[in-house]
């Protein structure tokens, strides 16, 4: 049945217009509309961001309950999990290496949808600060005599978003882990992933953002370090690895429908892993302690740029500059794993699983608060959560036996696009909002950009 489900789904979200899927170019014309509309802010701002997100002065006594960090963080965990750095080899298996290329293009362009949703998040959120794509949607269209269209888009998006997490975005995460330990471990870290998301998820947002700020940047930064030593090691292959990657764009065969594998492949994967245009970083950075939702929208900028620009392109890298491209293995982390075991076998034996562990475990519990308030949303009622809670430990340990890898992985992905439609149209409507916030911004500091 979710098989068919599945198929259905694919079926009218690729369905070709001028040889390209539909979905593809909703994705792309979303993107390169915010980055107009809103005037670049993600280049204009991004200084602004990285400057708000290290100033403590910001991180104060606003109406809030976590400071730009812990909600950074918490959000940067959920897409610098397992879809970021396997996604990079499953998409360079399906479209080559200059998927690689794509899922860059597309980060960049996912960096201005990202803010403008956090911005309409921040500027919609309800009295005790929660907020996320589905109360903007509701209220923000509300206010512009859109009742009927905003109720019925922030249903079909609540529902479409706790889809994508129970059947798409958790399953992926467990199941890769998973993938990195053999049969006899297996069973073990089954038990232990299922167990450790059951203690932080009943400690509520704040020991979700507390185990977040703890583990994605730290586990980042040696993903990313690890990533450099690599590429120095195999530096004389660098600039070869980089012509593979651009000249696989343009080669006979894609032109002939490679390159639109590649696009394709791309455009897919990065969505999965940077989730810009699926509303998700909204919810956690509404309930920043902040006054500012420009500032807020700056701050969410910052992640597409980390996880796909930066973890992402290195992933891509490591991967053609060992050769693991052109090998047969099945792309998914086992491939990573293997770049990473040419040059360093100790790092891809020990560390690696342990980075590995770490992004699955924080973005598992990012994708329960992300569906936890949504579910409250939903039902206005936090009792349904005590029994939701049990059923993702139960869904957390029966993905991390599946084998069904390939399966798992197209499901995550038509589930995270099919988040992009509604939340688009909702952009689109109030994006004058999102307008106004930008030009006030830009007149008080016009001498800083």
């Amino acid at each position: 049945m979710v098989v068919k489900v599945t198929d259905l789904l694919n079926s009218l979200l690729y369905i070709k217009i001028f040889n390209i899927p539909f979905i593809i170019i909703w994705v792309i014309a979303t993107g390169v509309f915010c980055m107009i509309q809103f005037k670049f802010t993600n280049f204009r701002l991004f200084k602004h961001g990285i400057q708000t997100l290290f100033n403590l002065k910001c991180n104060g006594n606003n109406n809030g309950v976590i400071t730009h960090i812990q909600a950074f963080a918490t959000v940067i965990s959920g897409t610098v999990g397992l879809g970021t750095i396997s996604g990079v080899a499953i998409a360079i298996t399906i479209g080559g290496p200059s998927a690689v290329f794509w899922m860059i293009v597309t980060g960049i362009l996912g960096m201005s949808i990202k803010f403008a949703e956090v911005v309409l998040a921040f500027n919609y959120r309800s009295e005790n600060t929660t907020g996320g794509a589905f109360y903007y949607m509701e209220h923000g269209l509300a206010k512009i005599g859109f009742i009927k269209i905003g109720k019925s888009l922030a249903f079909i998006y609540v529902i479409m978003l706790l889809v994508a997490m129970i059947l798409g975005g958790i399953p992926f995460q467990a199941n890769q882990i998973a993938a990195l330990s053999n049969n006899l471990f297996e069973y073990n870290a089954s038990v232990i992933i299922s167990l450790l998301v059951l203690i932080v998820i009943l400690g509520g947002i704040k020991r979700i953002a507390f185990v977040a700020t703890g583990l994605g940047p730290i586990m980042i930064m040696l993903y990313v370090g690890m990533c450099m030593y690599l590429i120095c090691a195999n530096g004389s292959n660098l600039l070869n690895a980089l012509s593979i990657m651009f000249q696989d764009i343009f080669n006979k065969s894609a032109i002939e429908g490679g390159v639109l594998s590649g696009l394709i492949a791309g455009v897919r994967r990065s969505v999965f892993a940077n989730e810009a245009g699926t509303g998700t970083a909204a919810i956690a950075h509404s309930i920043v302690k902040e006054k500012d939702p420009v500032k807020v929208g700056s701050v969410a900028m910052i992640a597409p740029f980390v996880d796909t620009i930066l973890v992402s392109f290195l992933t891509g890298v490591v991967i053609i500059i060992t050769g693991m491209h052109s090998t047969n293995e099945i792309g998914d982390i086992t491939l990573v794993s293997s770049a990473f075991l040419t040059a360093l076998p100790l790092f891809s034996k020990l560390v690696l699983p342990l980075i590995m562990f770490s992004f699955a475990f924080s973005t598992i519990i990012a994708y329960y608060y992300y569906c936890e308030v949504a579910l409250v949303y939903l039902f206005s009622n936090k009792k349904v959560l005590i029994l939701f809670q049990f059923f993702i430990v139960g869904s957390v340990y029966i993905s991390c036996i599946s084998k069904n890898i390939e399966f798992i992985s197209y499901l995550g992905d038509s589930l995270f696009m099919c988040l992009m439609i509604p939340n688009a149209v909702a952009i689109y409507l109030l994006r004058r909002d999102v307008s106004n916030a930008v030009d006030s911004y830009y007149e008080r500091y016009k001498h800083d950009l």
